[in-house]
């Protein structure tokens, strides 16, 4: 082995990244809660060291895909995609940052039932985080088809509340200004949990 670690090693390696994609997305969840504008600074400083994590694996992984040929390199491509939707995730929660500073530093406020929905789509999403660790760990169809299961949940959840935000705006119970940010907050969810989605995919398969 040279000193390489195994794939079953390497797939581990990825626990501790989506641990920490676990926290970046409850700080996410607190600042918006919370409207704190020093959360949004916690939470920046948590994702730059994630994603010099993120980025030294892919470079770890891509000098050793480049020793491999035929079916012995394709466990390693699908742990580079892995690592690249990982840190895509990563990217958006970033977006999703900029539109909570936007929110807190304007003092745009939500109606109740939005930030409930928000809210929600947050541990959604830590739930669906959490259950991908369990995948690496533990394997089993039961266990990504729970976590498939729960991205096709999120997606749909986020194009209904889009619906509902549309009907509040009609009926005025919403604030005009708080829209947009509303409508992008759903957009990055909708993003992330296409990422998700597709981790759970690639572990889906045998490594």
């Amino acid at each position: 082995m040279n000193g390489e670690l195994t794939m079953r090693e390497q797939l581990e390696d990825l626990v501790p990244i989506v641990d920490e994609l676990i926290d970046v997305m409850n700080t996410a969840r607190k600042a918006f809660l919370h409207q704190r504008a020093q959360l949004l600074v916690q939470l920046n400083n948590q994702q730059d060291p994630l994603c010099r994590k993120i980025d030294s694996a892919i470079y770890k992984i891509t000098g050793q895909m480049s020793e491999k040929h035929g079916d012995i390199k394709e466990p390693y491509l699908r742990i580079h995609s892995i690592l690249t939707h990982l840190r895509l995730i990563t990217e958006t929660t970033c977006r999703l940052e900029e539109t909570l500073q936007k929110q807190i530093k304007d003092g745009i406020l939500f109606s109740d039932k939005a930030v409930s929905q928000v809210s929600h789509l947050f541990d959604r999403h830590t739930e669906i985080l959490s259950c991908l660790t369990d995948v690496i760990h533990n394997g089993g169809k039961d266990i990504r088809q729970s976590a498939l299961d729960a991205c096709k949940d999120l997606a749909h959840s986020c194009l209904q509340f889009a619906t509902d935000h549309e009907t509040r705006l009609v009926e005025g119970l919403c604030f005009p200004q708080a829209a947009p940010l509303f409508l992008a907050i759903l957009d990055q969810m909708q993003t992330i949990v296409h990422h998700e989605r597709e981790v759970a995919n690639l572990l889906g398969n045998n490594f």
